[in-house]
């Protein structure tokens, strides 16, 4: 009961051997009750009658049953200091000062306390105290009721309510907060006063070529990186910060208190050289790569949804300048950022409005002199910027998740070129046509590719897919692979476009099963003033010969150039020095006005006689 207790005193059992203890004898059982002592005899509550001392003077069955105990054992003891646990005792002198205040509020409200039984069984145990008025004097009256079932059971709900909540606002795999816990903090009192004080930062971070450790060590490497990852945001997480995931590969560090840009990049430094050591998972070392984007409160009436909207801008400029950084967000950085978001919204608009259309540009077959076909280029007819080349919207195309789109178009807008071409008496004539690895790994591809060719009456062999290097290493090399075999089983032929930009060309000519090679226009720029580029140059176009590769020079805009790679046996050319790229009407005049080719196209003219002459002539 809500009374000191002593643990000094004689348990109750040891009290009732004891007469001395027990004080003078009580008064029969009731005999100085106003109310009716069978009725409290009877009634389920245990009901104990103390002194305004709290010697306890009288209990019935219920009370004696509920702490183990005889009314004779603890008759004229203070029984407080015998029902508290264990570890809840007070000090022996406080219970022998002990005196109920009649004016106190104990008398006014129920109690909820552990107590324990006669053997040491602790129970929980709701009781009330009420003051009695009796010819002896002021009397309490104890009611009690075992209620551990109940408080029990409410602790199990309790506590299960606390698992489902926490499991509703946490991420399953890393254990870190997730969208719904975020949506809480950022409304929370907290967070508001840093940010009217300008003292939040916000970290967003992004795992670098998570994709390939998927595909390559499996999805349980993966969940490991994450995990990884979410331990280290841990390690950096103050106690008032938050550390989220809040997307597949995807996670947020807010920081409070952080006022300064330094002490911002500061804690993302550490997180990026955290990772330089790599995770050990099944005997293998993974390296866990990341990019950062960071963004600090500019003024107070900032709301951490901007935050976090600018630390995702800033992410993406992190990688699109080559992962593995950090990028602080800035004014100037978030006005480029409007401004491809304004160009997204317009390039979803582009295909419906026919805004899209492709150039084509002839290829020269070196050996034979002749134009053998044409790589198709896609335009856009901006109404506001004018016309685009790919390089002007490709980057805001994947962000905005419609580069596939653009491909289909692309591939339906070639197609109607070249069929123009046969139809303007040009039946020779192939097409080249570009694919990127988010049109090239759906599964469908090939099969929409072969029917928009029958649906024109084009044969698969008139076609070349280009696929560039970045295109396999985002599409991932296996994936890649199977969908080039698929389109070389169609008929179709493929070409690995911009060849000698990447790290590994040479492997990839190994890997992927290509029929043509396009040297990059970088290494072609070089020819006529660098002559360890002339003999790359020639290196690789001896290898596709052994091989069986062919080989097309892109970016040959000079008559040197030109001489230079049909010193070097280059099969085919396509650049300036033959034609721009231009609309298909337009192609069709050039071919009209130009075909056949002069035989010396591009050769040197011969050298002029030189008759010699006597001195003195």
């Amino acid at each position: 009961m809500a009374e000191p207790s002593d643990t000094a005193h004689p348990h109750p059992a040891d009290a009732a051997k004891d007469p001395a203890a027990n004080g003078p004898g009580p008064a029969p059982p009731g005999a100085d009750l106003p109310f009716c002592p069978q009725f409290l005899h009877r009634t389920r509550d245990a009901i104990i009658l103390q002194d305004i001392e709290g010697h306890l003077e009288w209990m019935n069955p219920a009370a004696e049953a509920m702490f183990n105990v005889s009314l004779d054992a603890v008759r004229g003891i203070k029984v407080m200091g015998h029902v508290l646990p264990d570890g809840a005792r007070v000090d022996p002198a406080k219970i022998a000062a002990f005196r109920y205040d009649i004016g106190s509020s104990l008398f006014d409200r129920t109690h909820l306390a552990r107590h324990k039984r006669v053997g040491g069984q602790v129970f929980w145990n709701l009781h009330s105290f009420t003051l009695l008025a009796t010819p002896t004097g002021p009397k309490v009256a104890v009611t009690c009721r075992d209620v551990t079932e109940t408080v029990e059971a409410e602790q199990t709900l309790r506590h299960a309510k606390a698992r489902l909540q926490h499991a509703a606002h946490h991420d399953d795999l890393t254990g870190l907060a997730n969208r719904k816990r975020l949506t809480q903090y950022l409304a929370s009192d907290i967070l508001r006063r840093a940010l009217a004080e300008r003292r939040v930062g916000v970290l967003h971070l992004d795992l670098d070529k998570f994709k390939e450790i998927n595909d390559t060590l499996g999805h349980a490497a993966g969940d490991a990186a994450l995990r990884h990852v979410a331990d280290l945001l841990r390690r950096f997480c103050g106690p008032q910060d938050l550390a989220c995931r809040i997307g597949g590969d995807e996670f947020l560090l807010v920081c409070l208190g952080t006022a300064t840009e330094d002490a911002l990049l500061t804690r993302a430094e550490l997180l990026l050289g955290a990772t330089h050591d790599p995770l050990m998972w099944n005997n293998q070392a993974i390296r866990v790569g990341l990019s950062i984007g960071a963004c600090l409160t500019q003024d107070s009436t900032e709301r951490g949804e901007a935050l976090i909207h600018h630390a995702d801008q800033a992410l993406y400029e992190a990688k699109t300048r080559g992962r593995g950084r950090v990028m602080l967000y800035t004014p100037a950085l978030g006005q480029v950022q409007i401004a491809q978001n304004r160009m997204t919204r317009e390039l979803r608009l582009a295909a419906a409005e026919k805004q899209l259309t492709v150039h084509l540009q002839p290829q020269l077959d070196l050996a034979r002199g002749r134009v053998t076909g044409c790589e198709t280029l896609l335009r856009w007819n901006h109404p506001r910027l004018g016309q685009l080349p790919p390089g002007a919207f490709f980057e805001t195309a994947r962000r905005a998740g419609v580069l596939a789109d653009l491909d289909y178009h692309s591939m339906h807008l070639s197609l109607d070129a070249l069929t123009r071409l046969h139809a303007a008496g040009f039946d020779d004539l192939t097409i080249a046509l570009n694919v990127s690895a988010e049109a090239l790994t759906d599964v469908n591809y090939p099969g929409l590719l072969d029917w928009a060719l029958q649906s024109r009456g084009l044969n698969p062999s008139q076609i070349c897919v280009e696929i560039t290097e970045t295109t396999i290493l985002q599409g991932g090399g296996r994936t890649i692979a199977a969908a080039v075999d698929r389109l070389k089983r169609m008929g179709a032929r493929v070409a690995l476009d911009d060849f000698g930009t990447g790290y590994a060309g040479l492997a990839h000519i190994s890997e992927i099963e290509v029929d043509e090679i396009k040297l990059d226009c970088s290494l072609t720029a070089n020819l006529a003033t660098d002559p360890r580029n002339r003999a790359i140059v020639r290196s690789i176009i001896e290898l596709c010969r052994k091989l069986g590769t062919h080989v097309t020079a892109e970016g040959v805009e000079t008559a040197e150039q030109l001489r230079l790679l049909r010193v070097a046996r280059c099969p085919a050319i396509q650049g300036f020095v033959l034609a721009h790229p231009q609309p298909c009407d337009d192609m069709i005049a050039w071919l009209s006005a130009n075909l056949p080719l002069p035989t010396d196209f591009g050769r040197d003219p011969p050298e002029p006689r030189v008759t010699r002459l006597h001195p003195g002539d």
